[in-house]
This record gives C-alpha cells, sequence and structure tokens, in this order.
C-alpha cells in the first residue's frame, strides 16, 4: 500500500493513471508548494540491479532536459522497497484519452500534435536521449493547447530489465514498434520517427495502422506489410500527409526520414494550405484530463525477437553440435548402445531451382520430409521455385529430417507513378517510396518551368522490378539566348534584331556629337551576354548634337566669356583687337541669338581700354 506521503515530502492527492511500469499519482510537494506527478515503479523492478542503475542513470539524463514540449523531470529516489520519479504535473489528458471514441482529429490539429512531439524528440536526439516508447499515451495536451512528451529514457530502463525482458525477447509497445526493434537491433533517434509516424496515422485517421489477435502477429505485420496510406481510410487526409507518414515508416531505416527536424519540416510543408481547425485547447477542454489505459490496447508487451536467418542457422547448428556430443558420451558405454543411437544418416540434396513437386521427389528419394517455410521475392529465380533450403545441400541429416524450403516470389514488381509535371523534388520522393531508383537528364524547355519533370521512361502505370532506374527528363528551364551588339547602327535596325533574338526593347534618348543622330550609342546588357528568352534589352539613341542659341558674351571679362562658351561645350578661340589694352569682349562670331551645337568653335574679340 502507498504511504501517503511520499520520502517524507510528497503528500499524495489522488491516483491518476496507472501503466506498464508502475502509477502515477497527483501529489503537493510543500517545499516548493507545488503540484507535482508522482510516478511509483512497481515493487518487482527493485529487484533487478541492473534496472535500478538504468533508471538511475536515465532519470538523471531526462532531469537534463529542458524544453516546453518535454514533461519535467524534478526529482527521483527510493521509498520503501520501491523507486519514484517526480515530474512535471499535466493538467490536461493524453492522446490516448483524446482518441478513445475513435474519431480521428481534424488533419491540421493532428499536425500540431505531431510538429510539437517532434520538436520534443528533436531536442532529445540532440542530448543523445531516445524514447523508445512514443505513443499516444506517453503524449499530453495542457489545458493551454502545448503538447508535452512524457517517460524519457524509461523505456530504455523497462527494456533492459531481466524482470520483464528475457533472453531473445523484445519489450514494448507493439503497435508502435519499428522494424528494427522487433528483430532486437539497437534503436537510434529514426526508432522514435517510426513511432511518431505511426502516432500521425492514428491521429488522422482514429486507429492504429496494423492489428492482429496477438501481439506476435502485430509485429509480424510491422515487419511484412506494406504501411497503409491515411487517405484510404480517411479521405480528408490529403495526399502530401501520406508522404509524411510513408517516409517516416519506411521499413529500412535507412530510407527512414533522417531526424525529427527533418520531418518537421516536411509536415510544415506538407500543411501550408490546410483548412483551420479548432486550436489544440479546444481538444484538452473537451476530454477529462486522467484516463486509465485500456486493456486491450497501446500495453507494454514482451514478445519473441525476430532473428534474421543467419542467427536461426547458427541457433540450429548449436544444438546440432549438442546433439553429437551427447552422443559421444553415450558411445563410451558400448558399441551395442551406440549401434542404437546412431541413426541411419544421409546427405541433403541440393533442392534450389526446383518446382515443388520436383524437391518433393528428391526429398522423398532421401528419405527425408519438405516443409514451405514462406516466400520471398527473388528477381534470379523463377516465381514457384526454391529459393533456400534448410539444412543445405549436402549436409549431414537424419533420414526423416524435414528440410524447410522458402520459394521465390519471382522479382517484386511495384506500378511506375506519375511523375510527369510534378517538382524534381517530389518525383524522387515518389519513387523512393515505390521502392525505385532514378537517374535525371536536363534539357532546356521553352515552356516547363525549370526543375519539372517533363518526360520519364519507363512510362507511369507499367509494373517493373523494384531497384529498376527510371530516367527522368527535366526542364532546365528556356534556353538562354546571346544578346546580339547593336551599338553603332540605326535604332530601327536595333529593334528588329533584337526582337528576332526572343528579346523586348526599351529606348531612351540623349545627344551626342559623336553618334549620328537615330544611331544606338549602348545597350544593355552588353553584346554577346547570354539572357533567357524575354529579357528586356535598353537601347541608347543619338539625338545628335546639342543645338541652343548663341550667349550674347560681349562685356564679359576674357575668362567670363571663355567660361561661360566651354560650360555650353562650345570650342573658343580669343583674338584681341591690334592696338587695344583692355580685357574685355568687344565682339564675337557667330553673334548672339544665332543657332549653334555642342562642339562648334567661337571667336571673341577681346579689346578696350
Amino acid at each position: 500500500m502507498i504511504e501517503t506521503t511520499v520520502d517524507g515530502r510528497y503528500q499524495i492527492l489522488a491516483r491518476v493513471a496507472a501503466g506498464g511500469m508502475g502509477e502515477v499519482f497527483r501529489a503537493h510537494d510543500p517545499v516548493l508548494n507545488r503540484e507535482v506527478a508522482l510516478k511509483m515503479l512497481h515493487p518487482t523492478l527493485a529487484g533487478d540491479t541492473d534496472f535500478i542503475d538504468r533508471f538511475r542513470r536515465e532519470a538523471r539524463a531526462a532531469a537534463k532536459l529542458s524544453h516546453p514540449n518535454i514533461v519535467a523531470v524534478h526529482d527521483w529516489g527510493q521509498a520503501g522497497e520501491t523507486y519514484f520519479m517526480v515530474m512535471e504535473y499535466i493538467r490536461g489528458p493524453n492522446l490516448r484519452t483524446v482518441l478513445a471514441d475513435g474519431v480521428p482529429l481534424q488533419p491540421a490539429q493532428a499536425a500540431e500534435v505531431l510538429s510539437q512531439v517532434l520538436a520534443a524528440l528533436g531536442h532529445a536526439h540532440e542530448h543523445g536521449i531516445v524514447h523508445r516508447d512514443v505513443k499516444p499515451e506517453n503524449i499530453l495536451i495542457t489545458r493551454q493547447g502545448v503538447v508535452k512528451v512524457a517517460d524519457f529514457g524509461l523505456a530504455r530502463a523497462l527494456a533492459e530489465s531481466r524482470v520483464t525482458h528475457a533472453p531473445g525477447t523484445v519489450t514494448g509497445t507493439v503497435q508502435y514498434l519499428a522494424p528494427e526493434q522487433i528483430q532486437g537491433e539497437p534503436a537510434d533517434p529514426r526508432t522514435d520517427l517510426y513511432a511518431a509516424g505511426v502516432v500521425l496515422y492514428e491521429l488522422l485517421v482514429g486507429r492504429v495502422p496494423f492489428t492482429g489477435e496477438t501481439s506476435v502477429a502485430i509485429a509480424y505485420r510491422h515487419l511484412q506489410d506494406p504501411m497503409p496510406v491515411p487517405s484510404s481510410a480517411n479521405p480528408m487526409v490529403p495526399t502530401s500527409l501520406d508522404e509524411v507518414v510513408a517516409h517516416a515508416t519506411e521499413k529500412d531505416r535507412e530510407r527512414r526520414v533522417e531526424s525529427a527536424e527533418r520531418m518537421r519540416k516536411e509536415l510544415a510543408s506538407s500543411t501550408a494550405e490546410l483548412p483551420p481547425a479548432p486550436p489544440l485547447r479546444a481538444l484538452a477542454e473537451a476530454a477529462p484530463s486522467v484516463d486509465e489505459v485500456p486493456p486491450d490496447r497501446a500495453r507494454t508487451v514482451t514478445i519473441p525477437e525476430a532473428l534474421p536467418p543467419g542467427r536461426r542457422r547458427r541457433r540450429r547448428l548449436a544444438t546440432f553440435a549438442r546433439v553429437i556430443a551427447l552422443l559421444a558420451v553415450l558411445a563410451a558405454a558400448g558399441w551395442a548402445t551406440w549401434t542404437y543411437l546412431i541413426p541411419h544418416r544421409t546427405d541433403a540434396p541440393r533442392l534450389q531451382g526446383l518446382t515443388i513437386e520436383e524437391a518433393q521427389g528428391r526429398a522423398e528419394e532421401a528419405g527425408l520430409s519438405l516443409l514451405v517455410d514462406g516466400r520471398e521475392y527473388a528477381s534470379d529465380v523463377e516465381a514457384g521455385r526454391i529459393l533456400s533450403q534448410e539444412p543445405g545441400a549436402g549436409e549431414v541429416v537424419e533420414r526423416g529430417t524435414e528440410i524447410r524450403v522458402v520459394l521465390s516470389r519471382g522479382p517484386e514488381l511495384v506500378a511506375i507513378p506519375e511523375v510527369t509535371g510534378q517538382t524534381i523534388e517530389r518525383a524522387r520522393g515518389m519513387l523512393r517510396r515505390a521502392d525505385l531508383t532514378w537517374e535525371v537528364n536536363r534539357v532546356y524547355h521553352s515552356q516547363a518551368p525549370e526543375g519539372t519533370v517533363i518526360d520519364q521512361n519507363p512510362l507511369a502505370d507499367r509494373e517493373i522490378e523494384v531497384g529498376t532506374q527510371v530516367v527522368l527528363t527535366v526542364s532546365r528551364g528556356p534556353r538562354p539566348v546571346e544578346v546580339p551588339g547593336v551599338v553603332g547602327v540605326s535604332a530601327s535596325e536595333a529593334e528588329a534584331e533584337l526582337l528576332a533574338a526572343g528579346l523586348r526593347v526599351t529606348r531612351t534618348q540623349e545627344f551626342s556629337d559623336r553618334v549620328l543622330r537615330g544611331e544606338v550609342i549602348r545597350q544593355s546588357p552588353e553584346a554577346e551576354t547570354r539572357v533567357l528568352p524575354g529579357t528586356a534589352v535598353e537601347i541608347v539613341i543619338s539625338r545628335g548634337p546639342r543645338e541652343f542659341p548663341m550667349p550674347n558674351v560681349i562685356g564679359m571679362s576674357r575668362e567670363e566669356a571663355v567660361a561661360t562658351l566651354r560650360g555650353l561645350g562650345l570650342t573658343v578661340d580669343a583674338t584681341r583687337v591690334p592696338g587695344s589694352t583692355g580685357d574685355r569682349v568687344v565682339g564675337q562670331q557667330p553673334r548672339a541669338d544665332t543657332t549653334v551645337r555642342a562642339g562648334a568653335q567661337v571667336t571673341i574679340y577681346i579689346g578696350g581700354g
């Protein structure tokens, strides 16, 4: 029985939840005068010293996480025969409570929830912590609409506990287990992203993608069945969110989205145009803040570890070796005993490449039986023929031994998606999800924008073998044109030549005493520059020399007159009147008010005195 006060400090107020590791209570911390969530671990875990060591390390690591989307860890310790953890108390429901009636969230709500979950995971991953048990029960929503992820690190401690994790088994919440977890491989950040993709599917559809009569059956589906797209169950889900789910739940984690930040960006770009939905605080307000985990779903379970064929074979060989050793010991009892213990033996025939009928005949000739142990895709073995066998050809076996064979399904075929008209980034994503490779050829195209797929080979809707290469022809945009040089030619000729090159023309004019009237003084861009068709080329047209009335400079000083005339672009010849001593202009040629051009020569006569 739990005491009303834990560790002489935390006063228990109410029991709020129970899960795979223990019970959760709402408690009051009088030292800091705040409500906290107190997780009391099952007493059975206290006897596992490895678990306790792991629990302490994980609790310390989780306490270092500080993020608005992560439930904070305040304290941990031992109370009597069990251990506890003190966490931030969240007033609001978990996602399991929100989804209890099987009604999906609106796509915009689901995207907002997962975006905040990914922010939490990204922060934890940067600190070297993988959650390993991302599921609706561990995701809470506050009354203000803030998503909080709980129990970082505890899943790892529980999974490595001797109490719950026997050799050759895997512990976790099977509806959200990534294939690598089921196969007993180490978890990494992409393991959390697989679970996040399953959670997104459940938010969009209202149920998990894979169900089964047993946990093992569900785990097998995670390994073998293709992940369904949410829109197939809920037409309101856009295909862009289908792609986010598909990329996150790739069975091969090397093909999976590489980080929480990247998945969050994909989610943001996929939901930019979604219709608005009620804020998340409306979900929190509509659901009770606490709820027991339903007994028939989302529980942490232990299932047999899925071993790769090589490891299964090594186990069988080890067993065979132990039998041989036992027989050797018994042989010391005498030849008669040895004679009865050693059964008749034979060599396993080679069955690869045979039909099942042919293989059955070969096996019977050798006194052996045959068992079909599944079918696998193979590009080099015809469908219906034997792909592999165990025991292998030539191995010495007892008569009556069962040879397990795997039949070929032939090459795995996939429908080629229609990617013509898509951007190259989107086309690559579609081909990657179809397990196809690609090669890109880029060509100029006058109509298709740069980066658009304008052709594909093979064409769409045909079935080809997985891994086949699809050649994509991608637009480089319109072919650039070379700007012709039009400086020095007439304006009409320049315009005709530029238009013929597919360019636009803009005109300006200015005076020039060096370029004839009506000819091009300069152009921009310059000749031989390569530009896109339709680019505007500016040409400056000469108006010829500037003309103006000759000013009257008579009476000005010589210096003043010369400055005035040169300022107008005229050339000045100052001539002194014979016998004069003054410095004033007494005459000019041309006379005042006659029309002159810039650059013309003017003579002024200096005299007086």
